[in-house]
């Protein structure tokens, strides 16, 4: 019998998390730009003929049934902010930056987007109380801890988990 090959599964192992983590940051940034290109199709969509609108007015129509919600839209900043603390305000502006409509929201946009970022704690997000008020950080994900583990990907630079913290605090 032939000698196989053995297989570095750990070295296959972290070749596929690398892979996810370049695909994952890829399809955060499609997102970003998806999300900036839809307020300007409205946009230009109502400054069309007449005649030309009730051409396309089911594809628009269908295309803001589709638009992201609010949950959705605050996960997609922490995932372009990874290991960032950010406050409510901050959230606020990356979501006005990708060209998030607040028009849905008959309440102050920022207390529903305070009040959504409490909702996501502690399942998505890890909140702490600062001299600034709460700020949030997205929980590390499958994906984060596995790269943690095996190394293939570093954590952005200055990221903490809640145990380096506490560790940090007893110090």
């Amino acid at each position: 019998m032939e000698n196989q090959p053995t297989i570095d599964y750990k070295k296959l192992f972290t070749e596929l998390i690398t892979r996810l983590g370049e695909l994952t940051r890829q399809r955060d940034a499609i997102e970003v730009e998806i999300a900036k290109l839809k307020p300007l199709i409205f946009s230009t969509f109502k400054l069309l003929p007449e005649e030309f609108q009730k051409i396309y007015w089911k594809e628009i129509a269908e295309m803001e049934d589709e638009s992201a919600g609010l949950q959705e839209a605050i996960k997609l900043v922490f995932s372009m902010n990874k290991g960032i603390w950010l406050t409510p305000f901050a959230v606020r502006d990356s979501l006005i930056a990708m060209g998030f409509e607040f028009k849905e929201y008959r309440a102050n946009p920022l207390a529903s987007i305070a009040t959504t970022l409490k909702r996501m704690v502690p399942g998505h997000l890890q909140s702490r109380v600062g001299v600034n008020g709460p700020s949030y950080l997205r929980r590390l994900t499958f994906l984060d801890e596995a790269a943690k583990k095996f190394r293939a990907i570093e954590p952005p630079p200055g990221y903490q988990d809640e145990e380096e913290e506490q560790r940090e605090k007893g110090r």
